[in-house]
């Protein structure tokens, strides 16, 4: 289990200019804006005295603070997290327990391009959109991310307006939502952005004396280009597939949305509407080169300053006595043995071969073809069905797993 933690703040208290700090008023808020960023860790917000001044400094200096908010569950990813979030409820209730049996959906297709898209055929029961949509129909809803499971979850089966980002460099939905993309979705793509951004360099965005980490530490993304600068490929198409790692794209997802707010007219309906924004750079970033690298911080400060800007532009357009603000993480993320304790980096290391090699074994001795047995994911699921076939128990199989895994 891994800590996250949340803020929340209404931003009349918290992040307008002091002009506008009046009591709030009593009636329900006009818009929800919960912020979701991938891969967050609690200790990212204090680790860098002084060098957080945007979004998330803004958020934690003057928001209601939540240090012990928990997801009580074993597999931290990024579906069952994001299916969390807005449901309150843990994976073995949404149905959602992994990131393979997420969204991925061979019945829809992806608006943009010939393939594959995604749902939440998987996911049950309601969510905050639902909720007050039941209060008041005229409830709507954006949701916007990077990875179609960011988007997707936090909104549950609502058939709100759902966008995520595809390898074509465009964002998209699935036809469970729509058959097209609203207008101003297509005008979006039609700037061509993210291949805009072909060739360019991510340097450290202060001065190299601001970042305490090493900038050439083996381990980190495989000793494969793990030293700054990293360039963005010069092709567009490669750029567009890309840009994902790079903190450029938490700009582009949090600019749809800007444009979604504004074209939807979010916030200004009788109900309160809800914008649902998943950033998902920190989780590259973190899986990449781990949560002590100088990449990492600078992400961070990089996330920050996109956060202040996005603030900024929406209290231009919507009263900041009238919306509320969350923002927290669906996982944390452990560091590298060989940064965290180097001495015993090689005793923290475990494969997980001899277990796959026992799984298999099993399977057979137990009757049941090895597609009945699933090791991935840091989870053993059986098949049952499969199993009662043989005439075997499965929950003796499970007992036998944990004694030899142990």
């Amino acid at each position: 289990m891994l800590r996250r933690f949340a803020l929340a703040c209404a931003l009349a208290a918290c992040a307008a200019p002091a002009a506008a700090q009046a009591p709030a008023p009593a009636q329900p808020p006009r818009l929800l804006v919960f912020i979701t960023v991938d891969q967050l860790r609690p200790d990212y917000l204090t680790r860098w005295p002084g060098q957080l001044t945007g979004g998330l400094a803004r958020l934690y200096g003057g928001g209601a603070v939540f240090t012990d908010a928990h997801q009580d569950h074993a597999v931290t990813e990024t579906a069952p997290g994001h299916a969390s979030t807005l449901s309150g409820r843990f994976p073995r209730s949404t149905g959602i327990v992994s990131n393979e049996y997420g969204v991925a959906d061979p019945q829809t297709r992806l608006v943009t391009m010939d393939s594959v898209g995604a749902s939440p055929f998987r996911f049950r029961g309601g969510t905050l959109t639902d909720w007050l949509r039941v209060k008041d129909a005229r409830t709507r809803a954006l949701s916007v991310s990077r990875k179609d499971r960011g988007a997707i979850l936090p909104m549950g089966r609502a058939h709100q307006t759902v966008l995520w980002y595809a390898p074509n460099g465009t964002f998209t939905t699935s036809t469970y939502y729509a058959d097209t993309l609203p207008a101003w979705v297509q005008r979006f793509n039609a700037r061509r952005l993210p291949q805009s951004y072909a060739g360019h360099r991510w340097t450290p965005l202060l001065d190299a004396s601001a970042y305490p980490e090493r900038d050439d530490v083996a381990v980190e993304a495989g000793g494969n280009d793990n030293v700054f600068p990293h360039v963005v490929p010069a092709g567009a198409a490669d750029a567009a597939w890309a840009l994902t790692q790079f903190p450029v794209m938490d700009q582009l997802t949090l600019g749809l949305a800007m444009e979604g707010l504004r074209a939807m007219d979010l916030g200004r309906g009788p109900a309160t509407d809800v914008l649902a924004i998943s950033l998902s750079t920190t989780d590259a970033v973190g899986h990449r080169y781990g949560p002590d690298s100088r990449e990492l911080h600078d992400q961070v400060i990089r996330l920050d300053r996109m956060l202040g800007a996005f603030l900024d532009s929406l209290y231009a357009v919507r009263d900041p006595r009238t919306l509320i603000v969350a923002l927290t993480a669906d996982h944390g993320v452990q560091p590298y043995p060989e940064v965290a304790d180097p001495a015993h980096a090689a005793s923290m290391r475990v494969s997980d071969a001899p277990i796959r090699r026992w799984l298999a074994a099993a399977a057979g001795r137990y009757g049941v073809d090895t597609s009945a047995v699933h090791g991935d994911d840091g989870m053993l699921r059986l098949d049952p069905d499969a199993f009662a076939r043989a005439g075997r128990d499965p929950r003796a199989f499970a007992r036998e797993f944990v004694q030899v895994a142990r």
